[in-house]
C-alpha cells in the first residue's frame, strides 16, 4: 500500500510542510502569533570532541 502523499507525487517533507501550514492557518488568532514565531526551521549543529 502506497501512502497518499506519495500517490500525489509529494515527498514526505513537502507533505509535512503542507500539513503544518494547514494547522497554523486553522489556529485561533490568540495562538497564531506564537505559532508563527516557531514556524521557522531550527537546526542545532554539535561538533563531536575527539578524546
Amino acid at each position: 500500500m502506497v501512502a497518499y502523499w506519495r500517490q500525489a507525487g509529494l515527498s514526505y517533507i513537502r507533505y509535512s510542510q503542507i500539513c503544518a501550514k494547514a494547522v497554523r492557518d486553522a489556529l485561533k488568532t490568540e495562538f497564531k502569533a506564537n505559532a508563527m514565531k516557531t514556524s521557522g526551521s531550527t537546526i542545532k549543529i554539535v561538533k563531536v570532541k575527539k578524546e
